[in-house]
């Protein structure tokens, strides 16, 4: 986590991020990833998701929409997507959360030394002062976290390592 920096407006700049390891292979992981419209199979909380219009989700400019339990809507727009470096980056544009500006990248890098997968979600978005600390905190542990943790039973329920 990082110190917020005060910007215009009485909001402050944040920047987060988590890590893990998944036991699976790159490839596998990023099956999941890469398809915008499947992050209702591994982040805990949402209700459904739907990619709006007629886009596949590995189309960039692709927006979802997301029914979570605990905030209402989010709409959400595929910014970046590269099978080469297996990053996925998205912004909110929509949203009940206290923050505006988000953006985030998801990153898989191999771990050779058992098949396993390396993987780091990054976030930076602007929070009125009276919900920065509590926004900082909550991305990593309440969202990043548990996707995690979900998409490693999804990979270890699947046995999946190649």
């Amino acid at each position: 986590m990082s110190d917020p920096t005060d910007i215009r407006g009485g909001y402050s700049m944040i920047h987060v991020m988590a890590s893990s390891v998944i036991p699976a292979s790159v490839s596998s992981v990023w099956g999941l990833i890469r398809d915008f419209g499947s992050l209702g199979r591994w982040l805990p909380g949402v209700k459904s998701c739907v990619i709006e219009g007629d886009d596949p989700g590995d189309r960039v400019g692709a927006v979802r929409r997301l029914e979570m339990g605990d905030v209402g809507v989010i709409r959400e727009q595929l910014l970046a997507l590269s099978d080469m470096d297996h990053a996925v980056t998205f912004s909110i544009i929509e949203s009940a959360l206290p923050v505006r500006n988000y953006r985030s990248t998801i990153a898989l890098l191999p771990v050779t030394d058992g098949n396993r997968t390396f993987i780091r979600w990054c976030g930076q978005f602007e929070a009125a002062a009276g919900h920065a600390a509590g926004m900082e905190a909550r991305m990593p542990t309440h969202i990043y976290q548990p996707a995690f943790n979900r998409l490693t039973d999804i990979m270890t329920a699947a046995g999946t390592r190649s």
